[in-house]
């Protein structure tokens, strides 16, 4: 594919780049930017856009058909997980860790761990999820399988599978289909 203003990186400087798996047919843009390569696993037909940016403190697993749509955030200092066949739209952002707001605790990436507050635990993405352009996705929640989340919505929870969410915060609005399941196994064929 052709493209103005950067490029998809070659196989072979993704498997050089010290990533600590790369599948087949990965495809990260050149200006994408990723911290933490040792710690960044993806499956094979993944894609992360340009102005994505991945922070991988922790662990970080992309799965199968999964894609990262430009200027999405991925902090991942308690670990994130992405299961195959998900899509993140533009702008969305996933941290695994918050700070505390309250004054009881200090701040930032900078002060040793015991003495921040805050809520911590690793994002979890199941098959089939999809997550609209701008939502915010906060520490320790679990998208399960098949949920869906509408552009500009805060999940600040465990989330039901084959669901339809939207809001702030997320509230679930009806179940979702189930047909692509049956396009997934036409795909695998």
């Amino acid at each position: 594919m052709k493209t103005l203003g950067g490029r998809f990186l070659e196989t072979k400087e993704l498997l050089e780049s010290g990533l600590k798996s790369v599948g087949k047919n990965v495809r990260v843009h050149s200006n994408a930017n990723l911290y933490g390569l040792e710690n960044i696993e993806l499956g094979d037909n993944c894609r992360i856009d340009d102005f994505a940016l991945i922070i991988a403190t922790g662990k970080l697993v992309i799965g199968r058909h999964v894609s990262v749509h430009p200027y999405c955030f991925l902090g991942a200092k308690y670990g994130i997980e992405i299961d195959d066949y998900s899509t993140l739209a533009p702008g969305v952002k996933i941290f695994s860790s918050s700070d505390d707001y309250g004054g009881e605790f200090l701040t930032g990436p900078t002060v040793d761990f015991e003495k921040t507050g805050g809520k911590r635990g690793m994002v979890s993405l199941g098959r089939h999820v999809i997550v609209g352009s701008g939502t915010v996705i906060l520490p320790a929640v679990n998208l399960r399988e098949g949920s869906s989340v509408g552009a500009l919505s805060l999940v600040n929870k465990d989330l039901d599978p084959w669901s339809i969410y939207a809001g702030i915060p997320a509230k679930r609005l009806r179940d979702r289909k189930r047909d692509l399941l049956t396009l997934e196994k036409d795909l695998m064929s």
